[in-house]
């Protein structure tokens, strides 16, 4: 008997301690406007004319909760938002993102532009680096931005495969009549 109910209490505690890591959520306002300690600017690189990205640019943010991998927030928690619009050239003006599995502590984010429909299939994208925050905002709305570790960054022209594929097969082709001589 004193088996069966001891059991039963650590079943109920499990189940609550379940219930409640999975419900875990914080909260980051995604925009890189409302900054006023850093140039938050993200432009073209220099070889595309140096310009702030227009509103054919979108911003998507990815985080990581204890040193993992990076995983996108997405665009259903409001982590994908486009430039332009209502803020000027190189800028992003999001909302509240929802950041799921975050009880406390450290998080990373890293910022992804880009003009295409996902960042791996884009020609023009960059990526800001790492950016370490002690903690966020659990229960309610964040107030800012993502802070001052946001800082200026740059997209780049991104060659397609199949340019990357004739630069081997000319390679290879210049290697064959090289070795054939």
């Amino acid at each position: 008997m004193k088996k069966s109910i001891v059991a039963s209490i650590l079943g109920v505690v499990a189940t609550v301690a379940t219930i409640e890591s999975s419900y875990g959520q914080g909260f980051v306002a995604f925009n890189n406007y409302y900054s006023v300690t850093a140039d938050q600017t993200v432009r073209l690189d220099a070889s595309l004319g140096g310009a702030p990205v227009g509103s054919t640019f979108t911003a998507a943010l990815l985080y990581s909760i204890g040193g993992g991998a990076l995983t996108p927030v997405g665009a259903a928690n409001g982590g994908v938002v486009a430039f332009g619009g209502a803020v000027p050239a190189g800028y992003f003006l999001g909302g509240s993102a929802t950041i799921q599995g975050y009880s406390a502590g450290p998080i990373t984010f890293q910022v992804q532009a880009y003009n295409g429909i996902d960042y791996a299939s884009s020609t023009i994208r960059g990526q800001s680096a790492l950016l370490n925050l002690a903690s966020i905002s659990t229960p309610g709305l964040p107030v800012g931005d993502l802070g001052p570790g946001l800082v200026s960054f740059t997209v780049s022209q991104v060659p397609e495969p199949s340019t990357l594929a004739l630069i081997g097969l000319g390679t290879g082709a210049l290697l064959f009549l090289r070795r054939r001589k």
